[in-house]
C-alpha cells in the first residue's frame, strides 16, 4: 500500500537527517500518550477517596491531589522538552532535505531538464519539502501517540466488557473507513486535473509578471483572464464539490454507528453502577475512558485520513529522489582521472557518422554527420531554424547520446568521460541563458568555481562590454540583482546578456560554446565583444551559432548545416565563392539591412 510506503520513506529520510531530536522527540510523545491513563486513575481517585472506597493508589484525597500537582508539571517539563526538540528537529531535517534535494539535482542528466514532466517533478518536490514532509511526520507521530491511548484505552473497555469493546472497536472503525476512500478521491481528482491545476497557476503567474504584465494591461485584456479563471476554477471544484457532498451523507450516517455503540456502554455501565457491581469512582472512570477512547479515536483517524491522502504528495519526493539520469556518465578511480584530465586537456572534436533523433520521434534530426573541430579553431555554425545546430551543441555536451555513430574528444569517446571532466571542458551560453539575482561578485565565482580578485572580475567585465554599467552601480561588484531585493538593480536584456557573457569567459574553459550570444546586444557592443573574442580566445576553441553574418563571416570556419546535414564548411570567401546555400543566406541578409 502507497501510505505504508511513503511512511517508512519519510522515517527513513527523518532517521538519516536527525537521528538524536526524531529519538528524544518520539520518546517524549511516547510518554505522554502513555501518561493520559493518569487522568482517568486520578479522577477515579479523588472520587473513591471522598466515599472512604478503596481506591488503587492508597493515597488520602489531599495525597491524590498532591500526586496530580507532580504529574501535572513534570508533564509539562516533558511536553517542553518534547516542543523544543521538535523545533531542532524542523530546522535540522530542512537544511538536510534542502541540501540532498540539490545533491539529487546534481546526479541527475541535462535531459532530464528538458522534460516537462520531469522539471514538474523536481518542482512539486521542492515545494513539498517546505512544509509538507515535516507535517507528515508529525501525523505519524500522532498516529502512534493515539494508538497508544487508544490501545489503554481499549484495553480498559476489555477490562469491563470484552463483548462490548468488540462491538465499540468495530462501530468506530466504519468512520475511518469512509474517511479514507475520501480522502482518495480527492487526490484522484487533484491527479486528473493536474493539467488544469497548472493552467490555473500559469494564468495567475502571467498577470504579475514584468514580461506579459504591460501587454495585458494595454490590451486591456484583465476581463479576458477574469472570465479564464472563473472558468478553469469551475472546472477543478465541479467534481470536488460532488465528492464533498457524497462524503458527508455517507460520513454522517457512519457516525452514527459509533455513538450507539457508547450508548449501549453508558448504559451498561450505569446499570453496573446502581447495582452496587462497580464504585461511583470505578463508574467515572470507565465512563471518562469513553471520552478518552473517543478523542483518540478520532484523532486516529483523523491522522489515517491525513497519512493516506498526503501520502500521495509526499510519494512525489519519493519519486523525485528515486528519479534516474537518462545518462550513464562513468564512475572511474582517481589515478586514471588524472591520466584523462592530462590526455583531454587542449580537446579535439571528432563527430563520425552521428545521426540523432529526439525520443518518442521517428525522425531523425541528424544524418550521418561528420566533423573535426581541432582545438583552438574559432568556428561558426549556421543554418536555418531546425536545421540542427543546437542538437549539435546538446550531443556534444551529453545531454543526449547519438542513435548512430560517436563523438570522440582526443580520441577518447565521450561515453567513457566522466560528467565533472567532461564539463570542464566547456564554457556555455545559450540564447535562453540564466538571470541569476545574486551580486554581480557571486555571478562570476558561480562560474569561476573560485574566488576572484577585483581586476580579474573586472577583466572579464570589460571583456564583455559589461564594465560600462556595472561600475556606475552603487555597489559595483557587490552591487545586488533584482528589483525585488533591498537595493537590488534590474539590468536590461542586453546588459543581461553581457553580464552572461562575462561569466562563460570567467570559467576559462578550453573550448567556449556560444548559441546566440550576442541576440540581446546592440551593434556597437556585439562588434566589440567579438573583437575582443576573436583576440583574446586564440588558444580556446569557439564553437558559436548565431543568425548574424556579421559577425559570422569573422570565424575562421564556417559549417553550414540544412536540413540536419552539413553541407558547406569553409571560410566566408570560400563558400561565397562557392555560390551556395551561404551565400544565399547572406545576399538576403545584406540586402535587407541595405534597405533598413
Amino acid at each position: 500500500m502507497k501510505m505504508f510506503r511513503v511512511i517508512k520513506f519519510t522515517l527513513k529520510t527523518i532517521w538519516k537527517a536527525t537521528k538524536p531530536m526524531f529519538l528524544v522527540y518520539l520518546i517524549t510523545q511516547v510518554f505522554i500518550a502513555l501518561s493520559s491513563i493518569v487522568n482517568t486513575i486520578t479522577f477515579k481517585e479523588i472520587i473513591d477517596s471522598a466515599n472512604n472506597q478503596k481506591t488503587i493508589l492508597g493515597l488520602s484525597i489531599f495525597g491524590v491531589i498532591i500526586f496530580r500537582l507532580v504529574y501535572e508539571l513534570f508533564r509539562k517539563i516533558i511536553e517542553g522538552i518534547s516542543n523544543y526538540f521538535w523545533s531542532l528537529l524542523d530546522i535540522k531535517q530542512s537544511i538536510y532535505m534542502h541540501r540532498t534535494y540539490v545533491d539529487k539535482i546534481s546526479t541527475l542528466d541535462m535531459s532530464r531538464f528538458e522534460h516537462s514532466s520531469s522539471v514538474g517533478l523536481m518542482k512539486r518536490a521542492f515545494d513539498r519539502l517546505q512544509f509538507q514532509l515535516k507535517l507528515y511526520l508529525k501525523a505519524i507521530v500522532d498516529l502512534i501517540s493515539s494508538a497508544i491511548e487508544l490501545s489503554i484505552a481499549v484495553v480498559i473497555f476489555f477490562l469491563a466488557s470484552p463483548i462490548l469493546a468488540i462491538v465499540i472497536i468495530i462501530a468506530n472503525i466504519i468512520p475511518i473507513i469512509v474517511r479514507s476512500k475520501y480522502a482518495n478521491g480527492v487526490f484522484m481528482i487533484y491527479r486528473a486535473d493536474d493539467e488544469i491545476r497548472r493552467k490555473f497557476s500559469y494564468t495567475a503567474k502571467v498577470l504579475i509578471e514584468r514580461e506579459t504584465l504591460p501587454e495585458i494591461k494595454i490590451d486591456r485584456a484583465f476581463n479576458f483572464f477574469k472570465d479564464k479563471f472563473t472558468k478553469i476554477f469551475k472546472s477543478y471544484t465541479g467534481n470536488q464539490l460532488k465528492l464533498e457532498k457524497k462524503y458527508q451523507v455517507f460520513n454522517t450516517i457512519s457516525e452514527f454507528v459509533p455513538i450507539l455503540a457508547i450508548f449501549i456502554f453508558s448504559i451498561y455501565l450505569a446499570n453496573q453502577l446502581i447495582t452496587n457491581t462497580i464504585s461511583t469512582g470505578t463508574f467515572v472512570f470507565l465512563f471518562t475512558n469513553v471520552f478518552v477512547f473517543s478523542g483518540a479515536l478520532n484523532r486516529l483517524s483523523q491522522n489515517i485520513g491525513h497519512l493516506y491522502a498526503d501520502s500521495h504528495f509526499i510519494d512525489e519526493i519519493r519519486e523525485f529522489f528515486e528519479l534516474k539520469p537518462n545518462i550513464i556518465f562513468p564512475i572511474i578511480t582517481s589515478s586514471f582521472k588524472t591520466q584523462l584530465i592530462e590526455k583531454i586537456k587542449n580537446p579535439t572534436v571528432v563527430f563520425e557518422n552521428v545521426s540523432f533523433a529526439y525520443p518518442n520521434s521517428d525522425t531523425n534530426v541528424l544524418h550521418k554527420i561528420n566533423l573535426k573541430i581541432p582545438y583552438g579553431q574559432n568556428l561558426a555554425l549556421i543554418g536555418e531554424n531546425g536545421a540542427g545546430k543546437t542538437t549539435l551543441i546538446k550531443l556534444l555536451l551529453r545531454m543526449y547520446d547519438p542513435l548512430e555513430g560517436r563523438i570522440l574528444i582526443n580520441e577518447v569517446d565521450l561515453k567513457e568521460i566522466p560528467e565533472d571532466v567532461l564539463f570542464s571542458l566547456y564554457s556555455t551560453l545559450f540564447q535562453s541563458f540564466g538571470k541569476f539575482y545574486l551580486t554581480i561578485r557571486e555571478n562570476l565565482e558561480m562560474a569561476a568555481g573560485k574566488k576572484l580578485r577585483e581586476e580579474e572580475m573586472e577583466a572579464f567585465l570589460k571583456f564583455s562590454n559589461a564594465w560600462d554599467f556595472i561600475k556606475t552601480t552603487k555597489n559595483k561588484f557587490d552591487q545586488q540583482l533584482g528589483p525585488e531585493y533591498k537595493d537590488g538593480t534590474d539590468l536590461s536584456g542586453g546588459q543581461w546578456q553581457r553580464l552572461a557573457i562575462a561569466r562563460a569567459y570567467a570559467k576559462n574553459a578550453p573550448v567556449l560554446i556560444l548559441d546566440e550570444p550576442t541576440s540581446a546586444v546592440d551593434a556597437k557592443s556585439e562588434m566589440k565583444i567579438f573583437d575582443r573574442l576573436n583576440q583574446e580566445m586564440k588558444v580556446n576553441t569557439v564553437i558559436f551559432i548565431s543568425h548574424r553574418f556579421s559577425t559570422i563571416k569573422d570565424a575562421e570556419r564556417i559549417v553550414v548545416l540544412h536540413q540536419g546535414k552539413i553541407i558547406e564548411d569553409g571560410t566566408h570567401s570560400q563558400l561565397m565563392t562557392n555560390n551556395g546555400k551561404y551565400f544565399n543566406l547572406y545576399t538576403i541578409q545584406a540586402e535587407r539591412f541595405k534597405r533598413e
